[in-house]
């Protein structure tokens, strides 16, 4: 059973090794076939992009495959048979100029061809239609191989060209405070067909402080990298100087790229309202004072705007000791021009049974997008009738000392 099972198994295994002996005679078999019905000599050459459209900022840089298809080497020779008048033309590999080629039997070469205007003065890209051609030859013993190839560039006019970097924002102006520091977001989107780096630029009036920070980070930055067809959103913080006027300003930002020869602006405006700001003073600058417990002490209080904005709705806290009562007259001021100062009186009531010491209580004013507080100092004494109980104690102690001392003095 044992010899009968192994038998099974040395036959499937040979029979396997038959099979894939069969299987690499075929495909040998065939491959030589194929070989022997190639040509002997024969090649193809062909520009990569038989039409392109390009900028007048672009480059002309076109592959150019070359294909030996027969069973022996060959070494190719090119030649530019047609080009615009006054472009200068060049073949490379690697960077290298060259004039031709060896290529091994079933082998393809990658080269690159490029073309430009012979006048260096122009920096771009004449617009027109433009076509090359390339002659390409070898020698073989059974004669000379000549193929030829041709691509048409097409460079559009300045107007024609598309928007290679795109600028976005949905909130181009923003209003606020002089103190205040804004802050744009930025949408920038590359347009091109290559990654590329985006410096970023602004003109702004004097003393104003511009920097740029890609979102929902801290950094700041002077360039981005973006890849091709796809976008970042930049946030733009502006700092206008201290003493800044009311008044509208206009930020230039300008983002560029050396590597797609492109640029694009877009214009931010900053209006300045003016400067909130509030002080709380009393006229004669006394911050502390008297009181009876149980008994009202009113306190001048001067708000003064001195902002450069106006204030509306000023309201007023307190916070005083328990039981302590606070009132202001008026409990609000509707408008508070800058410069204006107008009076408040400030009603403390102290508890019934608070003792007598120093207390505490603070009076805060609300205004809009500004606040300011002052703290007084109360001192609760005791009612007066308690202070003239307290002389005619003293002076009956005084009376009776000298009575005693008297008697005393007898004796």
């Amino acid at each position: 059973m044992r010899r009968e099972r192994f038998l099974n198994r040395w036959s499937q295994v040979l029979s396997l090794m038959l099979g894939v002996g069969v299987l690499a005679i075929g495909l040998q078999a065939a491959e030589q076939s194929k070989q022997a019905s190639k040509p002997k000599y024969a090649y193809t050459i062909a520009f990569q992009y038989p039409s392109v459209v390009l900028n007048p900022d672009d480059t002309v840089s076109i592959d150019l495959i070359v294909k030996n298809r027969g069973q022996e080497d060959l070494t190719v020779w090119f030649k530019i048979v047609e080009k615009p008048t006054n472009w200068v033309t060049e073949i490379k590999r690697y960077g290298t100029v060259i004039n031709g080629i060896f290529i091994g039997s079933d082998e393809s070469q990658t080269l690159t061809f490029s073309a430009r205007p012979a006048d260096k003065k122009l920096k771009r890209l004449p617009p027109g239609t433009y076509k090359f051609t390339i002659e390409a030859e070898a020698k073989t013993p059974q004669g000379r191989l000549i193929e030829t190839t041709s691509t048409t560039v097409t460079v559009k006019k300045p107007e024609q060209v598309q928007q290679r970097i795109v600028l976005e924002t949905s909130y181009p102006v923003l209003r606020g405070a002089s103190d205040e520091r804004f802050e744009f977001s930025l949408d920038v989107r590359n347009d091109s067909d290559q990654d590329a780096v985006f410096n970023f630029q602004a003109e702004a009036p004097k003393g104003w402080e511009v920097s740029f920070k890609p979102a929902y980070e801290s950094k700041q930055i002077s360039s981005l990298q973006i890849s091709s067809q796809s976008s970042r959103t930049v946030n733009v913080e502006v700092t206008p100087p201290y003493n800044v006027e009311p008044g509208e300003y206009t930020i230039k930002v300008r983002v560029e790229s050396p590597k797609i020869k492109a640029q694009a602006e877009q214009e931010l405006k900053v209006i300045i309202t003016g400067k909130y700001d509030l002080a709380l003073s009393t006229p004669t600058g006394l911050l502390s004072y008297l009181a009876e417990r149980g008994k009202e002490i009113s306190i001048p209080l001067l708000v003064k705007n001195s902002g450069s904005a106006p204030q509306r709705e000023i309201t007023f806290l307190s916070f005083a000791p328990e039981n302590w009562k606070v009132e202001f007259d008026p409990e609000k001021l509707e408008d508070l021009q800058p410069g204006d100062i107008k009076q408040v009186q400030v009603k403390i009531t102290p508890a019934e049974k608070a003792l007598i010491g120093d207390y505490s209580v603070a009076v805060e004013a609300n205004g809009e997008k500004a606040n300011d507080s002052v703290e007084f100092r109360i001192t609760v004494k005791a009612p007066t009738i308690w202070g003239w109980v307290g002389v005619g104690l003293i002076a009956l102690v005084i009376i009776g000392m000298a009575i005693t001392f008297q008697k005393l003095g007898r004796r």
